[in-house]
């Protein structure tokens, strides 16, 4: 064998055990390593670095090196050249390998550590995009040979192929994740049903909201078919639509019924057939409110992104040596990429394992530029798949061949276009929710908005928003923002307050520590109002309901009894013939009538108080209403030598009808004068105070002659009730007290002790 034969050898062993060494790294990082490792080793180099291009392409970065063979590796992040400066930089400038023999001789050459006389520098280029450079230098004059050239050349291509692809990985995981961030958010019902033999469905996925809509928890859904979800009517209109679905292999819309009786919600539902490669259905997929296929997008792309991820960490690299076109040399794996035979390839011209046109359409047999590119060929069974194809020149002794790696993407095209329909179905769901979608970093800042948060919060544009400081702009207190829970308020543009409810969640490091959180907002102002509203118009009608009630039996009680009592004394006068016994009945007959009327008047008096829910409110001083109402008792008080203390702030105000004020503060305190102790001294004291809830209490206490409560405590508000010998009570006065303070939304009570006084306490509402 000639030492040219015996070099190509060598040449293509290494090769070989490159493209096997790298099949295993699947991170940026260990590719540079595994090449640093090999490149010392295999080829007897003093050291090796690799730079890898920043992302604002002016400085090369340098990754990974070892300085000496069989030595520790270097700091990796030690250097930094930038582009155009020294032999590395001017080899990412004009992207052409280079090897310099005699450092000394050059003005580009830059010292590290110490002066070395030989340098070779390779770029790492990618569809003629720079990525990076490999570079070694070594103590002696005219180290490098074109072999060396030969084999950093192709390393660089191998090394360019993993490097992009590892890039895209780590982008497509990215996306994933957003994606499923905002799946898992969603306020749409999103549902996963499994195909199995003899038409049946189990289900397999369910989002939050599918367990909130439909009140079930996972065990009841997870695993289980149509019919243990669902009772038999149900079930059977499902099925009909997911046979449906599959027959038409079309996405039919439906639409049933949750619950039962008030509480029922019906939902229309779109279901979608999934079919796999062989055109069997597998899947039904389903969300509701006819609303983007959210839960598809995720379904789909994690099945094709799994299989995108065991196609990919089971990849092989075909190897083709080519000289004059013609194919002189394959690796074993480029057997099974091409599904033929090695006797099938060797001999052959590329383009005859090619389509007579290429998908541009141009024809496979032009001639194809040495770098980077995408092609399609021909399997032999005839099936056609894409590879990228990374072409570089060789040169062996006196002869000239062209190095082809190439690795199968046939499946990584499919999984972008699937990612690519992921992220549109993903921007039309952010760009067109009715609910806000938000995402945001722990210190305060937005870092994406939706066009409906923008405009639920009052602001003229999503750059102004995200400009905000969260807890400043967006919370009435910063420790608001740690307290909320499923509602709570935010602070508009204009400082008013909003009312919303959220469904949010943190995103995490790699080390668990907090870097976004995200989420969906909805506004409930308007709902939680109208259902203050309604609770309020129901209290109202109960409390109505409630004085209807007591009228009417008053009414009943009352009219009867007067009117029994006519009757009779009616009856009495038609029989008697004895004058003076008429005349005795007809005193009784005008008593009774006056009477009658006296109970007209006092229910008529309860109407007018009923009757006055809307009468005007007015804000009046208490202190002032209070020493008006001692003024009209003055007489009475000094008469019966009572002393009256009030406690009333000066500035204290209360909401109420006036004329309703002035009789409760006259009934009151006029019964403290009435049923005064005759055997001591009389005290009435009159105090008042604001109470943090919203209300004002008054309080009206004397000494007098107060109330067995035992015996009357449940009769005290009750309609003609008297509990002292006085000739002039009527046993009305407190049972309109009651109704008057009730009507303005108050209340009363009382404590009292026989023969040691009473005290009314009343209740303001402030809000009324």
């Amino acid at each position: 064998m000639s030492s040219t034969e015996i070099q190509e050898e060598r040449y293509l062993d290494i090769i070989n055990q490159f493209a096997v060494g790298l099949l295993n790294q699947s991170t940026i990082k260990e590719t540079l390593w595994s090449v640093i490792d090999n490149v010392v080793s295999k080829l007897d180099f003093y050291d090796c670095a690799i730079y890898l291009l920043d992302e604002n392409k002016e400085n090369l970065i340098q990754v990974a090196s070892q300085a000496y063979k069989n030595k520790e590796r270097r700091d990796s992040s030690a250097a930094v050249i930038k582009m155009g400066t020294g032999i590395v930089g001017k080899t990412a400038v004009d992207k052409k390998a280079r090897i310099t023999n005699d450092t000394s001789l050059s003005d580009d050459y830059i010292t590290d550590d110490q002066w070395r006389f030989s340098e070779i520098t390779i770029p790492i280029i990618h569809e003629n995009e720079l990525i990076g450079i490999i570079d070694s230098e070594h103590p002696d004059k005219d180290f490098f040979q074109p072999i060396h050239l030969n084999i950093l050349t192709t390393i660089a291509s191998m090394v360019a192929i993993k490097v992009v692809q590892a890039r895209h990985l780590e982008n497509l995981e990215a996306r994933e994740k957003s994606f499923n961030l905002i799946y898992s958010s969603t306020n749409d019902l999103i549902f996963l049903m499994e195909v199995e033999p003899e038409n049946t469905y189990r289900c397999v996925s369910v989002n939050r909201a599918y367990l909130e809509l439909t009140g079930k928890n996972k065990h009841e859904v997870i695993g289980k078919t149509v019919e243990d979800i669902w009772d038999t009517k149900r079930a059977k209109i499902i099925l009909a639509h997911y046979l449906q679905a599959i027959e038409t292999k079309k996405p039919v819309a439906y639409q049933i019924e949750f619950g039962s009786g008030e509480s029922s919600l019906t939902v229309e539902t779109k279901i979608t057939p999934v079919f796999d490669f062989k055109g069997r259905c597998t899947h039904l997929s389903g969300i509701s409110r006819d609303i983007t296929a959210a839960k598809q997008a995720r379904d789909e792309l994690k099945k094709e992104r799994e299989k995108y991820q065991t196609l990919f960490s089971k990849a092989n690299d075909a190897i083709f040596i080519l000289k004059d076109d013609v194919i002189i040399e394959c690796n074993d794996i480029t057997t099974k990429v091409f599904g033929r035979e090695k006797e099938d390839l060797i001999g052959r011209r590329p383009h005859e394992l090619s389509p007579e046109y290429q998908p541009d359409g141009q024809r496979s047999d032009r001639d194809v530029p040495i770098g980077s590119f995408e092609w399609l060929h021909t399997k032999g069974d005839g099936s056609l798949f894409t590879v990228d194809v990374a072409l570089t020149e060789l040169s062996f002794g006196n002869g000239q061949y062209v190095q082809a790696i190439m690795r199968d993407i046939t499946e990584r095209i499919e999984a972008e276009e699937i990612l690519r329909n992921s992220e549109r179905r993903y921007r039309t769901i952010f760009e067109n929710s009715l609910d806000g979608i938000y995402k945001s970093t722990p210190e305060g800042k937005f870092v994406e908005v939706s066009p409906a948060l923008v405009s639920m919060l009052g602001y003229d544009s999503e750059e102004e928003l995200l400009a905000i400081n969260i807890k400043d702009d967006l919370y009435f207190k910063h420790e608001d923002r740690f307290k909320h829970t499923n509602q709570y308020r935010l602070k508009k543009k204009d400082g008013t307050e909003i009312w919303v409810e959220d469904h949010g969640f943190y995103q995490y490091d790699e080390e668990g520590n907090k870097i976004f959180h995200q989420g969906i907002l909805r506004d409930v102002t308007t709902k939680n109002e109208k259902q203050k509203e309604l609770q309020d118009l129901l209290n109202v009608t109960s409390d109505q309901n409630k004085r209807l009630q007591n009228f009417a039996n008053i009414v009943s009680h009352n009219i009867r009894s007067h009117s029994a009592n006519l009757t009779s004394l009616v009856s009495f006068m038609e029989i008697t013939t004895d004058e003076k016994e008429k005349e005795k009945m007809f005193q009784m007959l005008k008593n009774s009538t006056s009477q009658l009327e006296e109970t007209i008047m006092n229910l008529n008096e309860i109407i007018t108080v009923n009757q006055n829910f809307n009468k005007p409110i007015e804000k009046r001083n208490l202190l002032k209403e209070v020493e008006k109402t001692l003024q009209v008792l003055n007489l009475e008080i000094l008469e019966s030598s009572v002393t009256v203390k009030t406690n009333i702030p000066t500035d204290l105000t209360v909401h109420i009808i006036p004329a309703y004020l002035d009789s409760i503060l006259l009934n009151l305190i006029g019964n403290a004068v009435k049923y005064r102790n005759q055997t001591r001294k009389s005290i009435i004291k009159i105090s008042a105070k604001a109470l943090k809830r919203g209300e004002i209490r008054v309080r009206i206490a004397d000494n007098g002659l107060g109330i067995n409560m035992e015996a009357h405590g449940d009769k005290i508000f009750g309609m003609y009730k008297t509990f002292h010998d006085n000739e002039d009570a009527r046993g009305f006065g407190l049972y309109i007290t009651k109704n008057q303070i009730e009507a303005m939304r108050g209340r009363i009570e009382v404590a009292s002790e026989l023969g040691k006084g009473t005290t009314f306490t009343i209740y303001f509402d402030e809000n009324y």
